[in-house]
């Protein structure tokens, strides 16, 4: 048997598995034979020797019930039929009323996208097609291909493209972990936070790094902060125009000679 190119959804793969969307691929190049289910087993072995029994019994038990495969019948002679999760034989136009169904649900938790993305990408969507007044029989389909589109722009949105910080920025969890490694607490990261922002908005530089310059950022004025000390006397004789010792001390120091070679 010669070998067959596979090209499969990318969409399909991120979200139920790279198995999956082998399969779907294989069965729309109408290779597999959907007779039966034992059939539809032997012949996905049979083109894709190289996934387990156990892989080929979960990706289609999977695409089965997310409805990407609609099975007719429960007799041991099936039929499979691919679809993109549930659809209406009846066009209908968007109303404010619609509501995803359970398995578009299902299938978009896949991604592990927020309930807060949903939620505002959903009115998104309702309020564009209501505006449109366009039937469609596949509301359901479509919102997933949009939200999908929205959460790919999400993810890679000031990821890679430098940007100038904003007034509003905040750092990651991870940047307190990083830095609770150095003994420093959040509260104590947290005094650095409004004078990093200000100094890095009026400079107006822009990074794709900011958790990590908050970071130097930080152990530097640590560092600072305590070689100044903490001692209030210390701290008295560091300042500008003080002197650390009295007048006495001074006149009898003499520590500059040994820096004097006279050989």
């Amino acid at each position: 048997m010669g070998h067959k190119k596979i090209s499969f959804s990318k969409e399909v793969a991120d979200t139920l598995g790279l198995e999956s969307a082998v399969i779907l691929d294989l069965y729309n190049q109408n290779i597999l034979n959907t007779d039966s289910y034992d059939d539809l087993f032997s012949s996905i072995k049979e083109n894709a020797a190289y996934l387990s029994a156990e892989k080929i019994k979960s990706s289609v038990d999977k695409l089965v019930k997310y409805k990407f495969i609609i099975v007719h019948g429960m007799h041991k002679k099936q039929n499979f039929e691919v679809r993109s999760a549930s659809k209406n034989n009846n066009s209908n136009s968007l109303n404010d009323n619609w509501m995803p169904s359970v398995e578009t649900y299902e299938v978009i938790a896949m991604t592990k996208m927020p309930k807060e993305f949903i939620s505002l990408k959903l009115k998104e969507f309702k309020i564009y097609w209501i505006e449109r007044g366009q039937q469609k029989n596949n509301w359901n389909s479509t919102f997933i291909d949009f939200i999908r589109r929205e959460w790919a722009k999400e993810l890679n949105s000031n990821k890679s493209v430098p940007h100038i910080i904003d007034e509003n920025w905040y750092p990651d969890d991870d940047v307190f972990d990083i830095l609770n490694l150095s003994e420093i607490t959040k509260d104590s990261a947290l005094k650095y936070l409004s004078e990093f922002i200000l100094y890095w908005k009026d400079k107006g530089t822009a990074f794709t790094t900011w958790n990590s310059k908050f970071i130097d950022h930080v152990k530097r004025r640590h560092i600072l902060n305590n070689n100044l000390g903490n001692d209030e006397e210390d701290k008295k004789y560091s300042e500008p125009g003080k002197y650390k010792q009295d007048f006495k001390t001074r006149k009898n120091d003499n520590t500059w000679a040994k820096e004097i070679n006279l050989d």
